[in-house]
């Protein structure tokens, strides 16, 4: 029984961020990133504290996922937690690449020039 207690915080594994840009603009690729009906379902948002609960379409294991983002060091913190059963993270992975794309189609868009930026990559993981 004790093993089973112990055990349970390591599923549901949660990473940090610093991305180099504002949150309003990570927060529309978050958002954007989230609003793909194939790949999650979005549970909750909250556009005030940039926060928001998603599930990811297609797990057999029912569980809410989180994202938050916070201002810091005149960058973005983005807080994820998502559930990862066994050594393969492949849901995250997936979120961030999906993001990833996202940030860039949203950098493209506020820049105006397309093709020219790259997307922002994040400056450290805790």
């Amino acid at each position: 029984m004790l093993a089973l207690i112990v055990a349970v915080p390591a599923f549901a594994k949660s990473k940090r961020d610093v991305f180099p840009i504002p949150c309003d603009v990570l927060w529309s690729a978050v958002k954007n990133t989230l609003e793909n009906p194939k790949d999650y379902g979005l549970l909750a948002v909250n556009d005030l504290t940039l926060k928001a609960s998603f599930m990811v379409v297609g797990n057999l294991v029912r569980y809410t996922d989180r994202v938050a983002l916070t201002e810091e060091d005149g960058g973005c913190r983005m807080e994820l937690r998502m559930l990862q059963v066994g050594p393969d993270n492949s849901d995250e992975r997936g979120f961030r690449h999906r993001l990833k794309r996202s940030l860039s189609k949203v950098e493209n868009a506020t820049s105006g020039s397309e093709g020219q930026s790259r997307p922002a990559v994040p400056m450290g993981q805790q």
